[in-house]
């Protein structure tokens, strides 16, 4: 793409392949340009085949090739027709052919085409060019010219039938005209064929390893374009830009609107992302289960709408009608600020949420849209530092070192999840997996942060649901810390627990620790209970979560200093901070962190109120119950 010549051959390239031609076409003229990228993301992602199935691929191929070859040269030689846009229609004649059969497609290929051209025409020869050649007697010039290109090259003796020929001389073509021009476009297509490796396709070999890798390598490949493509934002603002130019070129979707949490906690349009005016009269509360967009949010995974679904929230057909579209995804998706809002995007393919492709783009928009944007905060003198105390100059080089090795690891799951199909249960442990190396990369990126630890501003909070929270790390710890030391768990879940305000990765860690603790305490085994309930404490709603074990409890001496940074009896890499952590996150969420202990086991009792720094009161809904 460097230099006239190149791209000269690269747009000679792209114009011989009915799905790359398109998608070009519906994008920015100046993409290698400008965003040389996103263009090679694009390129590299597109799907391609293997195999025993090259051999369908190419004979279809041939025959758009054959198509747009003789439209081209029938336009050329009749005068009645644009030949370019001959030639893109019979390209494109045959377009739903390429597309996925397991996938669900949101129009047909034909209304694909609606803007090529002011009136039309270009759509109407891809979706009639089937048609008996009697129909279009009538039609514009250049449906016409489709239809006969597409009988000339798919009927065997064509030239000699009486429809063709009646078609033909409407044309002023004779019929011997015709069959030198057919021969041509076949000749035409032969070379092309050679040229892109389509040729005598009729024996194909079954060790297909290699093909698997070569796909492998280029969806990494496109990950690391896809990296650099959002490294070039110069602004949390332009971070959406690109976000919308990936959507776009990638995965063809050219309505989105972006929403997030308002003071009301209901969630509201935002200007991040262009969206029809008439969506900002909308508020949807934070509870409503019938609404795609809170579940989103609550349930930490994708939802989606189809316009006329029963049971469905009137606000989202709403959305749907503003953005011009019959279906969309909500996606959650992190925001300048720190909150995490909803993305909402138009008519996707189905199973678009499952595309590795699709949830690294999100993971590297939210890469992007970390804290190097923040404007530069006034420094202070730094304090004295002990003489034990690491240089903080070789903290930050060690956090940089270490986010080289957790983006490899998130490539890698992937990798995995392209690997390993569709298995739900394997799909979402690797979700698990995934949302853990996040949490890692958040932690480590947290350390450059501010010295003073404090509660979080109402801005950086999210609506979680604590069941959920529990759930999750049940899920995540059973086979890897609970059943190896013979643990048995319970969970106890109210289903009344509302979603709250709360940093979601805090709650976690502080659970993570206290089944750890609780783990090792039952050397030998034993039961761990998680419950969950509601209780009014000074006219205020709290939510409880108690973690319970069956060890042999605390020793008296222990408990009256549970909480204070002494150093652990456990030895080992233990440093006897667990708890005290724990606290100080606990109150970091305005709540509670207390310890009963009998020789019959110990509980541990987290209270947390479901109102958070001035938010307004949150319905009770099920969301997250077991």
């Amino acid at each position: 793409m460097r230099g006239a010549v190149a791209r000269t051959a690269f747009a000679d390239c792209v114009r011989c392949d009915p799905v790359l031609a398109l998608r070009l076409r519906l994008l920015p003229a100046d993409l290698g340009d400008a965003q040389p990228d996103l263009l090679r993301a694009l390129l590299l992602a597109v799907p391609v085949v293997a195999g025993t199935a090259q051999t369908a691929y190419a004979a279809r191929w041939r025959q758009s090739i054959g198509v747009a070859h003789l439209a081209q040269a029938l336009a050329l030689r009749a005068g009645v027709a644009d030949a370019e846009a001959a030639w893109t229609a019979g390209l494109a004649h045959n377009l739903a052919d390429y597309l996925d059969p397991d996938l669900a497609h949101p129009a047909p290929a034909a209304d694909w085409f609606a803007g090529f051209d002011a009136d039309g025409w270009v759509a109407d020869a891809v979706r009639y060019h089937a048609e008996p050649l009697v129909r279009g007697r009538a039609a514009h010039a250049l449906v016409r010219i489709v239809q006969l290109a597409y009988h000339l090259v798919t009927r065997p003796d064509a030239v000699d039938s009486v429809d063709v020929r009646a078609a033909l001389g409407a044309l002023q073509i004779g019929a011997g005209e015709a069959a030198q021009l057919l021969a041509d476009s076949q000749a035409q297509s032969r070379q092309h064929a050679l040229r892109f490796g389509l040729a005598d396709l009729g024996v194909q070999t079954q060790g297909m390893g290699f093909d698997r890798l070569a796909r492998l390598y280029a969806g990494q490949a496109a990950q690391s374009a896809l990296h650099r493509h959002f490294r070039s934002a110069t602004g949390s603002e332009s971070v959406f830009g690109l976000l919308q130019d990936s959507l776009r070129a990638l995965f063809g979707i050219e309505q989105a609107c972006l929403f997030a949490p308002a003071a009301d906690a209901s969630l509201r349009v935002t200007a991040l992302i262009p969206a029809p005016p008439g969506l900002g009269a909308l508020a949807i509360p934070p509870d409503d289960a019938h609404s795609a967009l809170p579940r989103a949010l609550v349930r930490n995974a994708p939802q989606t709408f189809t316009r006329g679904e029963a049971g469905a929230a009137l606000a989202d057909e709403q959305i749907a009608r503003l953005l011009g579209v019959d279906t969309f995804i909500s996606q959650q998706m992190s925001l300048p600020d720190g909150r995490i809002g909803v993305l909402v995007a138009g008519n996707p393919l189905s199973g678009l949420s499952m595309s590795p492709l699709w949830r690294f783009v999100l993971a590297e928009c939210a890469d992007a849209l970390q804290p190097a944007f923040a404007p530069a905060q006034a420094i202070a003198a730094p304090p004295a530092v002990p003489d034990d105390a690491i240089p903080r100059e070789r903290v930050r080089r060690a956090i940089h070192e270490v986010a080289n090795p957790l983006t490899i690891m998130r490539n890698y799951v992937n990798l995995l999840s392209e690997r390993l199909g569709a298995d739900s249960s394997v799909q979402r442990d690797l979700g698990i997996i995934a949302d853990e190396i996040e949490r890692v990369a958040r932690i480590v990126r947290g350390l450059t942060a501010s010295e003073e630890i404090g509660p979080p501003a109402a801005a950086s909070l999210e609506l979680v649901s604590v069941n959920s929270v529990v759930s999750e790390l049940v899920r995540m710890a059973l086979g890897t810390l609970f059943a190896p030391n013979k643990v048995n768990v319970q969970i106890d879940l109210n289903p009344d627990v509302p979603p709250m305000p709360l940093q979601k990765d805090l709650l976690k860690q502080v659970l993570f620790n206290l089944a750890k603790n609780a783990v090792e305490a039952m050397q030998s085994g034993g039961h761990l209970k998680f419950s969950t309930r509601l209780v009014m404490v000074d006219g205020q709603q709290h939510v409880e979560i108690e973690v319970a074990d069956t060890g042999p409890g605390l020793p008296a001496a222990v408990t009256s200093h549970l909480f204070e940074p002494v150093i652990s009896e456990k030895g080992g890499d233990h440093a006897g901070l667990g708890l005290t952590i724990s606290r100080g996150l606990v109150e970091r969420m305005n709540g509670q962190l207390s310890c009963t202990s009998t020789p019959q086991g110990t509980h541990f009792l987290i209270r947390l109120p479901t109102l958070q720094n001035g938010q307004v009161p949150i319905t009770t809904t099920r969301y997250g119950s077991m």
